[in-house]
């Protein structure tokens, strides 16, 4: 692997960025980080878990490593860095090895770095590798969301500090869990070389192999928008509304939970003033709706919802039939498919 260099600012990235475990030696009180020649323990693979949820997202990795060489302890750091605008901040940060919840502490980590900007601290604590054993660990924590733009939020999660260890990341498995009502996945980065797969009705999962990051920047990112479209500074009206003015293909809806399916197809009808019986669907297209959250943040900003009394589905337009038949049709289809998998 490549070995451990310092981190680029992302300059639209507002949030604490946290990264892979890495290992580190103590000099002059501060974190020194060391490279891939100085150890024989490799980074075997990696499970990780990235739940949405509405003002907060949450990170829990499995980490398994394999020791080639002799019995050695590490001082093993999980690295992290503030950058951009906003205020965003980590909680409940808790770390495991071999099921043991350990004791850590937070460390500066040396500043005299070949590049401009660098990590800033890790979360350290001492893990032995017995010679030719797997070794787990886990670590946990949570998250406010960045800004990208005003009207987007988005997740971090650097993967390029595990370059530090013996050879490739052996396997990495990436699971997204969205459970937001509004917001979801308009763009998802990771590693290259991989297979994405929906694996429940609000979750995907992307498996990766010998990954060997480019940089030691390299992020998994996740950005996140509106179901509706709803990311400009105006109202959202007819008009701009994705479901009535583009004809949706299935891989435009790839990253939608069903539960936001339901909603994208009814938003169609709502625009043309169809009269709802569900109550859920009227506290959120009528006039008078309740806060609908935007982004994990409470909003006073509810869907244009002119009703109309004598609506006839007759007078939907070609492209909206198409998207509520197509829409319709994943719903159910995904539905069946989860349903048969228990």
């Amino acid at each position: 692997m490549k070995k451990f260099f310092s981190v680029l600012i992302m300059v639209f990235t507002a949030s604490i960025l946290f990264a892979n475990d890495a290992y580190f030696f103590m000099a002059g009180g501060q974190l020194v980080p060391t490279s891939e020649s100085d150890t024989q323990v490799e980074m075997k693979e990696e499970v990780i878990s990235i739940h949405l949820e509405s003002r907060y997202y949450e990170v829990t990795v499995d980490f398994s490593f394999y020791n080639n060489g002799a019995t050695e302890t590490l001082e093993v750091g999980f690295p992290f860095f503030c950058v951009g605008i906003g205020d965003g901040k980590i909680s409940d940060f808790k770390c495991w090895t071999n099921g043991v919840e350990e004791n850590f502490t937070n460390q500066p980590i040396e500043k005299e770095w070949r590049e401009t900007t660098q990590l800033e601290n890790a979360y350290l604590r001492k893990i032995t590798f017995p010679s030719k054993e797997i070794t787990r660990t886990k670590i946990s924590y949570k998250s406010t969301y960045g800004d990208e733009a005003p009207s987007f939020s988005i997740v971090k999660y650097l993967y390029g500090t595990g370059s530090g260890w013996k050879n490739s990341i052996g396997k990495m498995t990436v699971r997204i869990y969205n459970n937001l009502t509004y917001s979801y996945p308009i763009e998802v980065v990771t590693p290259k070389n991989g297979t994405v797969r929906r694996i429940k009705k609000n979750a995907w999962e992307g498996i990766y192999t010998n990954v060997e990051p480019e940089k030691y920047t390299d992020c998994i990112t996740i950005t996140l928008g509106d179901i509706f479209g709803d990311n400009g500074p105006r109202i959202l009206s007819k008009d701009r509304f994705i479901g009535c003015k583009k004809k949706l293909q299935k891989e435009d809806l790839f990253w939608y939970s069903v539960p936001q399916l339901r909603l994208l197809r009814n938003a169609i009808y709502a625009f043309n003033g169809y009269p709802f019986k569900s109550q859920d669907l009227i506290d959120i297209f009528e006039v008078k709706a309740v806060k609908r959250e935007w982004y994990g943040y409470g909003s006073n900003s509810p869907l244009p919802y002119p009703l109309n009394k004598n609506f006839n589905e007759k007078n939907l337009m070609p492209i909206e039939k198409h998207n509520i038949d197509l829409i319709k049709e994943l719903e159910e289809s995904i539905t069946k498919e989860m349903n048969a998998k228990g």
